[in-house]
């Protein structure tokens, strides 16, 4: 077992970091709220994405730390159960720093588009923006795999639990789906700029001037969401 965990960190580290530090900040949750179900004071003193702290206090860091909060038990197995095996897709193919930065991106992307388009006095917290942008990167990965069907075949995989995940978010209310879609469209649009030259299978051609296009994409698109997310107030 130990042995397996040592060959697994080797082979992606930065998951297995994203995975020991969201699990070790939700125990911290716990002692602070005294319970396994996070309250809304600890979650806001920890960080989590609350409109007016963002506007009138401008605390635009809760865009990136509301990604590593978690609400209940459940609500953190199933993300990092996601990410866990999501998450090794992705950084064997990219590398772990260039992992690490999709992530993190796609997570601002995600939480600015609930920003812009969730509940105004709503707390919201979770790993899903950031879990959706690379749904988001492996659907672009599909389109860009012209030498073989293995990235094709995930997209598709994707494809079918994202609609099933936008479908079932409609009977639970609690789900952000704006910020889902923020981290979907985040992750479909920047990866190409992530995608290295000396990746281990060789599948892509992907020329400087689509990972410029993607850079200019994904601010356009940040750029759009702030001023739509600005005039709310």
């Amino acid at each position: 077992m130990t042995n397996d965990f040592k060959r697994a960190f080797k082979a992606t580290p930065a998951t297995a970091v994203l995975v020991t530090v969201m699990v070790l900040v939700y125990l911290w949750e716990v002692l602070q709220a005294h319970s396994f179900t996070i309250n809304s004071q600890v979650l806001f003193h920890s960080g989590a994405q609350f409109s007016p702290a963002v506007y009138q206090l401008h605390q635009w860091w809760r865009l990136i730390t509301a990604g590593f909060l978690h609400v209940t038990f459940s609500h953190l197995a199933f993300n990092m159960i996601t990410l866990y095996f999501i998450g090794r897709l992705l950084e064997i193919e990219l590398g772990p720093w260039r992992f690490l930065a999709l992530f993190f991106l796609t997570v601002i992307s995600g939480n600015l588009m609930s920003l812009a388009f969730g509940g105004v006095n709503v707390i919201s917290a979770g790993a899903s923006g950031g879990i959706f942008g690379l749904f988001g990167a492996i659907g672009m990965l599909g389109l860009l795999d012209k030498r073989r069907a293995y990235w094709r075949s995930q997209a598709k995989l994707m494809g079918i639990f994202i609609l099933l995940s936008i479908v079932s978010s409609f009977a639970t209310p609690d789900i952000d789906l704006s910020a889902h879609i923020g981290g979907l469209l985040g992750g479909f649009i920047l990866v190409p700029a992530f995608i290295s030259g000396f990746h281990y299978t060789g599948l892509f051609k992907v020329r400087v001037w689509h990972r410029l296009l993607a850079v200019i994409v994904y601010l356009a698109l940040l750029a759009v969401i702030f001023s739509i997310a600005i005039n709310r107030i």
